[in-house]
């Protein structure tokens, strides 16, 4: 007999039916976790691109930190090796990196990677690319401007101070190449920035404290065999003598003895001075020179200051001669060269006279604000110098070498 069902048990079985939810959250679970997954697995994709990333960039800082500083023809090399050394290429990725010389004297690189994807594979995606990119600049090296170079190394007493001599220099430097003993005297505290001394031994008489150093590496004669040469023609003037008055001179050949005497005033116009024999200026006159240069052709010619001479003396500021006041051939026999009694003078460029042993004597009373000095040796007596670097300057370096720094 066939049992029947009533419509009361058939409700109640579909409510149950309806209520029940097992295979529901199964489906729904099973829908919701593949972008669970993916989204996990993207996360540690793109953490790996970003760790790739970072030592990347340290690769390429550090390659273009240890170029920058090489000679430029090495720069470029340096910073390949160095990129190559640091970066690892973790998670199998592989990098190349290109390195710029810039004509500002940075160094430019830009590295790309690619980092291999795991769980992005599933949608596609088989690697990442990352970039990185770098300039360095080599740190300037700090100098300081020697005005007074003394080039002489065989002399003793290449420098000597006496008592009453005041040289102003507190922005620049006096060096010493003398090595030997005494290399220098001071009898008078210089108000200089250093006196750097190669040689070991010094007086210092009277309590005297110039900020001089010993044994110190003292820079050689930056000039040597690099001023112009000077072709020299024919005499333009002879044994010449001027009397007291007004006189203008245009450049030329001086030979013999040019002697100026009495007192007057002197005029020089612009250009090249070729001394052959001697200039000698004496007591009472005013001499003014703008743009003007003496050449000393040999151990015979000077150019001497004597008694209460006033002179205002500028070098060129372009052309041949840009800058050089006075001059001299290297390789000279040393003679002496005195400067005595000038009063307010002012001397303005390069006075090159490697041969000369220069006295200044008496109160010779001298501002410049641009002059940079190369005798062999220098006696100071009664003299109120004040000096400033000159536009060809020599310098020595001052701070530590090879540094670098990031610049964008």
């Amino acid at each position: 007999m066939t049992a029947s069902i009533s419509s009361e048990s058939l409700r109640a079985r579909c409510r149950r039916f309806w209520r029940a939810r097992d295979g529901q959250i199964s489906m729904i679970f099973a829908i919701a976790i593949i972008p669970i997954v993916i989204s996990i697995g993207a996360a540690v994709d793109f953490s790996k691109s970003s760790d790739t990333k970072t030592q990347l960039q340290k690769a390429v800082d550090a390659a273009v930190l240890a170029g920058v500083i090489q000679p430029s023809a090495q720069q470029i090399s340096t910073a390949t090796a160095v990129f190559k050394g640091d970066f690892g290429g973790r998670f199998g990725s592989s990098a190349s990196a290109a390195f710029t010389s810039n004509n500002d004297g940075t160094l430019t690189g830009t590295a790309t990677a690619t980092v291999k994807t795991s769980f992005l594979n599933v949608m596609g995606t088989t690697s990442l690319g990352v970039t990185a990119s770098a300039t360095a600049k080599a740190g300037a090296q700090s100098k300081t401007p020697v005005c007074i170079l003394l080039v002489s190394t065989l002399n003793s007493q290449s420098l000597l101070v006496n008592s009453g001599a005041q040289l102003k220099a507190p922005t620049c430097e006096v060096h010493v190449l003398s090595t030997q003993s005494p290399a220098a005297i001071f009898n008078a505290t210089l108000n200089a920035k250093r006196i750097c001394i190669k040689g070991s031994t010094i007086i210092k008489n009277g309590g005297v404290t110039p900020p001089v150093e010993t044994g110190c590496a003292a820079i050689s004669d930056p000039f040597a065999g690099t001023l112009p040469a000077v072709t020299v023609g024919s005499c333009t003037t002879n044994n010449k003598v001027y009397d007291p008055g007004s006189v203008t001179l245009n450049p030329g050949v001086y030979c013999g003895s040019t002697n100026f005497n009495g007192s007057g005033t002197l005029t020089l116009n612009p250009g090249l001075y070729v001394l052959k024999g001697t200039m000698t200026f004496n007591s009472g006159w005013t001499v003014t020179g703008n743009g003007v240069t003496f050449y000393l052709v040999d151990q015979n010619a000077t150019l001497t200051f004597n008694g209460n001479v006033s002179a205002t003396l500028s070098a060129p500021t372009t052309g041949t001669y840009a800058n050089i006041l006075m001059y001299e051939p290297n390789g000279l026999s040393p003679t002496n060269l005195p400067i005595n009694g000038t009063s307010g003078s002012s001397y303005t460029g390069l006075m090159y006279l490697p041969s000369r042993n220069v006295t200044i004597n008496s109160v010779s009373n001298v501002s410049s604000n641009s002059v940079t000095m190369v005798f062999n040796t220098l006696i100071l007596n009664a003299t109120n110098w004040s000096i400033a670097p000159g536009a060809l300057s020599m310098s020595v370096a001052n701070g530590p070498a090879g540094t670098a720094y990031l610049s964008k």
